[in-house]
């Protein structure tokens, strides 16, 4: 299975004539979004036949990493600081964390410690750690 956080969004490209100007940036237009449709998913993706499995709908989009562990639970971060578990055949969401901090960029890390596996996530300028249950 494969599991991708993916931003759903709709923008029209206006084109601007720019003139060049060395040292400074040339955008050639400008973005508009349409807010009211976008939107953020994590999906799981069978490989093979590319169908999508499940999703589970973020509240708004976000740009956090995907982390899946042997055990069948998949790790995510949304934009609101929520720092969630999953089921990766099902897709339930079987735990969350407001972090306090948006998750942005970051994806989850897991290792050893003393024999029980740890979870650490970057959330805003601080690395929050969960150990999981055997």
């Amino acid at each position: 299975m494969f599991f991708v956080t993916v931003r759903e969004t709709c923008a029209i490209y206006y084109p601007v004539k720019e003139e060049f100007t060395p040292g400074r940036g040339l955008m050639g237009g400008t973005v508009q979004r349409d807010a009211e449709r976008s939107y953020g998913v994590l999906r799981a993706i069978d490989p093979v036949t590319v169908e999508r499995k499940w999703e589970f709908k973020y509240q708004t989009p976000t740009m956090a990493g995907v982390m899946s562990t042997a055990s069948g639970v998949v790790f995510a971060g949304d934009n609101e600081g929520n720092f969630m578990a999953f089921n990766a055949k099902t897709g339930k969401n079987l735990w969350f964390y407001p972090t306090g901090s948006p998750i942005w960029g970051a994806a989850a890390m897991t290792y050893m410690l003393d024999g029980k596996q740890q979870v650490v996530i970057g959330s805003g300028t601080s690395l929050v750690a969960f150990g999981l249950p055997d």
